[in-house]
């Protein structure tokens, strides 16, 4: 039987979720930790308030695969 995966659906064309395996609430420890501090809404997303893009795109790729990440740097 394969392991349930975190529910987190990355912003990133939202086609990819987070791989670790769930804690609580359908989230990784990580992302469960983000939404019980507000950074993540009940449904996965993550919540329009938290203006911080560098903990933005920290939660954005957290348990995403490196080969998988694709941001463009100028």
């Amino acid at each position: 039987m394969a392991t349930e995966t975190c529910r987190f659906r990355t912003s990133l064309g939202g086609t990819l979720r987070c791989q670790e395996p769930v804690h609580a609430e359908g989230f990784c420890r990580f992302h469960f930790e983000c939404y019980l501090r507000g950074e993540l809404l009940p449904n996965g997303q993550i919540n329009e308030m938290l203006v911080d893009q560098d903990r933005r795109r920290t939660i954005n790729l957290h348990g995403i695969p490196e080969d998988t990440r694709v941001y463009v740097e100028e």
